[in-house]
C-alpha cells in the first residue's frame, strides 16, 4: 500500500509531466495588421490595393519568428491585399508573385501609383518557405519552423470587401546592404478575363 508522501510525490510528477509541454511551447506575437493604404509601401491597381511592411530589423525578426532570417538570406515582408470591389471576387495566387533586386541601393520606401511600373532588373518567383526549411534554412526548434510556414501568405479567393495577409520570404544577399526590391502581385478577377498587376518597390 502506498503511503501519503509517496502518493503526493507521484501526483506531483504526473502534474509536472502534463505541464512541461505548455512551458516548452513557444509563443509568437501576432504581427500588426492594418489596411493597405496605412503602410508606407502601398499601391492600388483597379479595385485591389496592396500594402507591404518589410521586417528588416533582426531584432524584430527575433521577436516575431524567434530566428534571424536576414543572415540566412531571407527578408520577411508582410503583405496585406484588399479587394475593394463591390461585385467581383479576386484570385490571389501566391505562386505568381515575382520579385526583382536592383543593382543600386534604394534610398527608402516610396508609394506607388497605378501608372508606375517597377523596372525589375531580374525577376523570379518567390519560393515557398517550406522547401528551404527542409534544406536546413531554419535550424531551430520545430515550433519556429511551423510558425514560418503558418505565417506565409497563402493563395486564396477574396470576396468583395475581403482582406488577406501573410508573409513573403524574399531571397536577399546574406552580406552587404539591402538592395532595392521590386515586387509584382498579379490578381485575376473571377467575373472576367481581366488581370490586374500591382507593382511595389522599396
Amino acid at each position: 500500500m502506498l503511503k501519503g508522501p509517496t502518493i503526493q510525490a507521484l501526483s506531483g510528477l504526473l502534474l509536472f509531466a502534463c505541464t512541461v509541454p505548455g512551458y516548452g511551447a513557444q509563443k509568437f506575437p501576432d504581427f500588426p495588421v492594418r489596411q493597405p493604404g496605412n503602410y508606407s509601401i502601398s499601391a492600388q491597381q483597379d479595385e485591389v490595393s496592396v500594402g507591404l511592411d518589410p521586417v528588416e530589423s533582426v531584432q524584430d525578426q527575433l521577436t516575431y519568428f524567434h530566428t534571424a532570417l536576414s543572415p540566412k538570406g531571407f527578408l520577411p515582408v508582410f503583405v496585406v491585399v484588399h479587394n475593394g470591389s463591390k461585385l467581383d471576387s479576386l484570385l490571389l495566387d501566391k505562386s505568381g508573385i515575382s520579385y526583382g533586386l536592383d543593382k543600386e541601393i534604394g534610398s527608402g520606401p516610396k508609394e506607388n501609383t497605378a501608372g508606375q511600373k517597377a523596372a525589375i532588373v531580374s525577376s523570379a518567383f518567390i519560393p515557398f518557405i517550406g522547401g528551404f526549411i527542409s534544406l536546413g534554412m531554419a535550424e531551430d526548434a520545430s515550433g519556429v519552423k511551423q510558425n514560418l510556414i503558418l505565417q506565409e501568405l497563402q493563395s486564396e479567393t477574396l470576396s468583395p470587401g475581403d482582406t488577406a495577409h501573410g508573409f513573403l520570404y524574399i531571397p536577399i544577399p546574406k552580406k552587404g546592404p539591402l538592395p532595392k526590391i521590386q515586387i509584382q502581385v498579379p490578381i485575376a478577377w473571377t467575373r472576367s478575363d481581366k488581370t490586374s498587376v500591382v507593382h511595389l518597390d522599396f
